[in-house]
């Protein structure tokens, strides 16, 4: 059986994702450099407040009340004060698996060199949190994502004291009760440990890390729906050609056009240029000829490399941003036992987060205007020499002649996505407001721009879904030995949950189902 080993320094984004869906096991490392150095950075910090010095949110007030000092005495309460009063979450609710993912981030940033100067029993409890599947419910709203994801996370902080509630077993219930079936005892907060589980940037990351995966497969459904698109159409393959995209440099360019070129090299219907050239013959000496044929596709195929490989570019970036992001140490204040320091910094500011969800978020919305104007030219029966909104082929004796209008809604509902994906682009990086009392005087914003990037992938898998549907219409339409082998594997594949549209029927819970269908399918 699989284990994820948590050292502080080696998750990936698809550890976080094993974990979050699959309920991989993890293990803190046993190696005693890494234990070794958790006791240490503990000792150091409580010798560090025995001396008498504040000590930020350990031995004085949180953000602006940081000028009151406390007594060590006191520094076990005041961390279940920050959970307490920080349990103003509202809305909706983080799902199970992006709650495992949260755990998981917080975990590894928390054991990351000691900095966080945690018990090694609160690193112990957020590792049993996982293995036993108790996972903090916790609400979407209330981070304005510096410092960190202060209120969600004190979700995960109530639930280590026994507080609020969890999914377990597939309900949600009280904490306690998961608690007591499982024989575990909460664990109070010692000094410091409610700032290491909230002031940091682990809410944010979880959620782009899951957005990301999901992200990076819409780049293959996108230049799968180009290649169908170019077979439906008659196109020609030279734009796809990989030595057009290696004079144009770009990595994600070359990787868009081998992907699509794959796909339409086995198809009887998309040209070889030389091979249409033929077609065409020469003028002949003539000084003029109009032809039924065009030399070149329109943008919405012969410039699909240069758009979806920008998305494929923004995903290499924001891999290394988002997996530096969940190997760091970003709570506040830090230990550093090396120095024998102890900082007070801003690691929990998610403005790398937030950039990568932004980035993403404009790539991803040039990908579904891209299929809105593929999918103009594979409906509309003007483009492409098929039947007028896909319908099955109709004489005009036919009963059913005039009353079939196939996927004229369905292309209605495709526009209306794209146009709702298009308002996730606004950059929310830009959108700081000073809050708590003008010591967060400037703030990421980045779980917001987590979330908004997640919400905006459902929505575009909802949008090919419906494209596919209408993708394998026009197969059908055509005839299915025309195309390419993989464009009739996903058709085999469609047609399990959709039959053919051949009298007018309603769509929507089998374009639901393919849209989950894309989002776990290996042949993406």
């Amino acid at each position: 059986m699989k284990k994820i080993i948590i050292n502080g320094n080696d998750l990936c984004i698809e550890d976080v994702c094993d974990v979050a869906y699959n309920k991989t096991e993890v293990h803190l490392s046993e190696d005693k450099d890494f234990l070794d150095t958790l006791l240490k950075s503990r000792q150091f910090l409580m010798d560090y407040i025995a001396k008498g010095y504040p000590t930020y949110g350990v031995t004085t007030g949180f953000g602006d009340s940081c000028a009151n000092q406390i007594s060590p005495e006191k520094a076990a309460a005041l961390q279940k004060s920050i959970v307490s009063y920080h349990g103003i979450g509202l809305g909706e609710k983080f799902t199970h698996d992006e709650g495992r993912a949260i755990v998981l981030c917080r975990l590894n940033s928390d054991v990351k060199g000691g900095h966080s100067a945690i018990r090694l029993e609160l690193a112990r409890m957020l590792e049993t949190l996982l293995n036993k599947d108790i996972i903090p419910v916790i609400p979407h709203l209330g981070s304005v994502g510096a410092s960190g994801d202060l209120t969600p996370l004190s979700y995960l902080g109530a639930v280590i004291m026994g507080e609020r509630k969890v999914y377990y077993k597939g309900k949600i219930v009280s904490t306690m009760e998961a608690f007591n079936s499982e024989g575990i005892k909460p664990l109070p907060l010692a000094a410091k440990e409610g700032l290491a589980i909230m002031n940091g940037t682990s809410v944010m990351t979880a959620i782009a890390s899951l957005a990301w995966k999901k992200a990076e497969r819409l780049a293959n459904i996108s230049d799968f729906i180009t290649a169908a698109t170019s077979e439906i159409m008659r196109g020609k393959e030279v734009p796809f050609r990989r030595k057009v995209s290696e004079i144009k440099n770009h990595p994600g360019q070359i990787e868009s056009s081998e992907y699509i070129y794959n796909i339409v090299k086995d198809s009887k219907r998309v040209y070889k240029y030389e091979e249409f050239l033929k077609e065409m013959g020469a003028l002949e000496g003539k000084g003029y000829q109009k032809r039924d044929k065009k030399i070149q596709d329109r943008y919405s195929i012969r410039c699909a490399p240069q758009i979806t490989g920008v998305l494929r570019d923004t995903l290499h970036f924001t891999r290394d941003w988002i997996e530096q992001e969940i190997n760091s140490a970003n709570d506040n204040p830090l230990v550093d036992i090396e120095s024998g320091s102890l900082f007070n910094t801003g690691n929990f500011y998610g403005g790398h987060i937030c950039a990568v969800s932004d980035y993403l978020r404009i790539a991803l919305a040039n990908i579904s205007d891209l299929a809105d104007k593929q999918a103009e030219v594979i409906i509309d029966g003007k483009f492409n020499g098929l039947t007028e909104n896909l319908i099955p082929w109709t004489k005009d004796d036919d009963e059913q002649a005039g009353l079939r209008f196939g996927f004229k809604a369905a292309q209605i509902t495709i526009s209306a996505i794209r146009g709702e994906v298009q308002t996730y682009c606004s950059p929310v990086s830009i959108t700081s407001s000073p809050t708590e009392a003008l010591n967060q005087d400037k703030v990421s914003m980045g779980t917001i721009s987590a979330r908004k990037l997640s919400e905006q992938i459902d929505l575009i898998y909802l949008q090919f879904a419906t494209h596919i549907l209408a993708v394998c219409q026009a197969v059908d339409l055509v005839g299915e030995k025309e195309f390419s082998p993989f464009t009739q594997k996903v058709h085999s594949e469609v047609r399990k949950m959709s039959a053919f549209v051949q009298d007018d029927r309603a769509l929507d819970e089998e374009a639901t189902e393919v849209a989950e269908w894309l989002k776990k399918t290996v042949l993406f």
